[in-house]
């Protein structure tokens, strides 16, 4: 029997709204609900449990909205690249809306291996409107002089090594307590920066209890910072000579 020819759509889309509370296996199950919905011709695993060929960038932490998050399905047929985003668009929600849609080779590295590098958009709000920009620096500047961040996810202890995830970061302040922090982080088998983790030691730095115990539940209530929101706005992956390679566009 001759092995069956498969395309590889990749879509781009959006998780936002009420949407970015959903888990992520939650998230995995709404996009293939999406891809049958759209009666799109994706293909399925061989043996014992058959189920849809597809494949998704790294898990959000709960809570956290994204304007960038990917994934493959393999197709048995092409379909026309625009006439499968208009078909995911009307399945989709629209908090999980697709952005843009097209095809790489079917031989491409996984998305979890091909991305190494995200961006993020936080936006702080504390509780003291006399906060100023260069307070929040200096509390940046000690935590990452730190190197890493102890913190609790459950019951079990973890650490948050800022020296491998945190390539870097700007900070501006755009109202009265209101503060805009931009993250460029990298990822690897090794795990992630969690924005959270790194907002809760803020936090922490703030209110003068730098050793308090941080707790990484997605959804955090803290004493200087009562709100904040963090978005992921970019993923991809760098080149040899440093460009940022973008993953509709690897070969």
């Amino acid at each position: 029997m001759s092995e069956q020819t498969l395309f590889r759509l990749r879509v781009r889309y959006v998780k936002q709204g009420r949407l970015r509370y959903l888990g992520h296996l939650e998230v995995l199950h709404t996009i293939e609900r999406i891809i049958r919905r759209a009666q799109l011709p994706y293909a399925v695993t061989q043996g014992f449990s058959p189920h849809m060929r597809a494949g998704f960038s790294s898990a959000l932490p709960v809570g956290t909205a994204s304007d960038c998050e990917w994934y493959d399905v393999f197709l048995t047929e092409l379909v026309p690249p625009s006439d499968a985003f208009e078909r995911l668009k009307a399945a989709s929600p629209v908090d999980l809306a697709p952005v843009k849609v097209g095809y790489v080779d079917v031989r491409a590295a996984a998305l979890t291996a091909f991305i190494t590098c995200a961006e993020y958009a936080v936006n702080l709000w504390t509780g003291d409107a006399s906060a100023t920009e260069c307070m929040v620096r200096e509390a940046l500047e000690a935590i990452r002089v730190q190197g890493t961040i102890a913190y609790l996810r459950g019951k079990k202890e973890k650490s948050l090594d800022l020296t491998r995830t945190l390539a870097g970061y700007a900070l501006a302040q755009a109202g009265e307590g209101h503060f805009l922090l931009t993250l460029d982080t990298r990822m690897d088998n090794d795990g992630a920066l969690r924005p959270e983790v790194l907002v809760g030691a803020l936090n922490n730095y703030l209110d003068g209890t730098p050793d308090a115990p941080i707790h990484s539940t997605g959804i955090q209530h803290l004493t200087q910072i009562p709100r904040y929101e963090v978005t992921r706005t970019a993923q991809y992956a760098l080149s040899s000579e440093g460009t940022h390679l973008d993953p509709l566009h690897v070969c």
